[in-house]
């Protein structure tokens, strides 16, 4: 689910990851809805919300600079973050903070959606993690023909494991701002989201990213 940048995808059980036990001081219950090529699409329900929350994960051998830089590609967007058509940069703020737009292609009848997120990325050298968020924004862009998405919120996070992998983990969650019928809303949750992952490793395992620098990386 690519409705935002880095659009859009994210469990209580034995091997909870403690991050997304709370998001924003909301507590979630995740259940696993696809295990499947190493990639695992968590949903939980959300108190006083009708649309649920996501999570995506996966582990794959990478560097933290390359899953940075294939993100931050705007122009790569539609190659792997399912459902996205374009994306482009409204303003670059700093190196770690812009202001983007995402147009997703929905399948008819469903109308499209856009939207205009403030995107954030953050460094823990203790950690060995990064994390961006995404915000949906009502201003500084005028609306077009698609229905804009006003309340919303992703998270990638990157953690970099001894062994040369990285721990990818995606979470959204996400007011669709009207009605979608009961497959779109599976799709958006379930089939998006691995959709993502599974182009994600592609990607990256083709080195495509390998010599990436990033200014706020070491």
């Amino acid at each position: 689910m690519r409705l935002i940048t880095t659009c859009l995808v994210t469990l209580l059980t034995v091997n909870i990851n403690i991050a997304f036990a709370q998001v924003d001081g909301i507590a979630y219950e995740w259940e696993l809805k696809r295990d499947k090529s190493e990639i695992k699409v968590f949903t939980s329900p959300v108190e006083g919300s009708g649309f649920k929350a996501v999570r995506a994960e996966m582990l794959i051998p990478a560097s933290l600079s390359s899953l940075v830089a294939l993100v931050s590609d705007s122009e790569a967007c539609p190659t792997w973050a399912d459902l996205c058509k374009e994306e482009k940069v409204i303003e670059q703020v700093s190196p770690t903070e812009s202001y983007r737009y995402t147009y997703n292609d929905i399948p008819f009848p469903v109308k499209d959606r856009d939207v205009l997120a403030h995107v954030v990325w953050k460094y823990d050298s203790d950690a060995k993690k990064v994390t961006m968020t995404s915000q949906a924004t009502t201003d500084r862009l005028a609306k077009t023909k698609a229905v804009r998405i006003e309340n919303a919120i992703a998270q990638w996070h990157f953690t970099e494991k001894d062994n040369g992998e990285v721990l990818v983990e995606n979470f959204a969650h996400i007011d669709p701002n009207g009605p979608t019928p009961a497959w779109v809303t599976n799709l958006m949750l379930v089939d998006s989201p691995y959709k993502t992952l599974k182009r994600m490793r592609k990607i990256i395992e083709s080195g495509k990213y390998d010599n990436s620098k990033i200014d706020f990386l070491p």
